[in-house]
């Protein structure tokens, strides 16, 4: 861990826990914390005007939620985010992060290099819709949420909104990942039985490092 970054968390973090399937933060509502992600992973959402959610990205340990929220000045979360597995986090009061940025200016850096992150990961998502095919896309949204589990809900609206797709569309895609044996339907659950086809599939929207 960066020096700077324990040397912070023992001064002004607090250790918060939260399960699988948990959404701690919610676009639109106040974000009096920001947090330091120190294992698990979890999905971050936008929604539209019109109500629907669109997948923004997926993050990991050693990642920092609430930046974008701590140089804005504001208090409301800019997105909403859930757990993928269970998820340790450090958490810090915004205001009290924002006085640290003037005692510890190479935080200021450090935050600064995660919202870069942020944008580049934000103009990539930007373009997926456009240049990769649906069965792409839904096959990275399964290989990051099958990391921790086998078995996940289809919740076919939901899923098929956060990409962006109908409903038809997905029921299409579901369909053949079937018939290729990579997925198993059962009523409103599907098992994921080949990861590796999963992410042959995704191909570089996914990281290739990832198990």
């Amino acid at each position: 861990m960066n020096p700077l970054i324990a040397e912070i968390i023992e001064k002004h973090g607090e250790r918060e826990c939260f399960p699988r399937a948990t959404t701690f933060v919610r676009q639109g509502l106040r974000m009096p914390f920001m947090y330091y992600l120190l294992s698990g992973k979890v999905k971050i959402e936008q929604s539209a005007v019109n109500g629907k959610s669109l997948l923004f990205s997926f993050t990991c340990e050693g990642n920092w939620l609430g930046d974008l929220e701590l140089f804005s000045d504001a208090d409301v979360a800019n997105s909403t985010v859930t757990t993928v597995s269970d998820v340790e986090t450090i958490r810090f009061p915004i205001e009290s992060m924002r006085s640290n940025l003037k005692v510890y200016p190479e935080l200021t850096e450090l935050l600064a290099r995660s919202l870069a992150r942020k944008m580049w990961a934000y103009s990539k998502m930007s373009t997926v819709n456009l240049l990769y095919p649906l069965l792409d896309r839904y096959a990275a949204y399964l290989f990051e949420m099958s990391a921790y589990a086998d078995e996940l809900p289809i919740a076919l609206e939901t899923s098929a909104g956060l990409l962006g797709a109908g409903e038809r569309q997905l029921q299409r895609v579901l369909r053949i990942l079937a018939q290729r044996g990579i997925i198993r339907r059962s009523g409103r659950m599907l098992t994921v039985l080949d990861r590796d086809a999963l992410k042959h599939l995704a191909s570089d929207l996914v990281d290739q490092g990832r198990r």
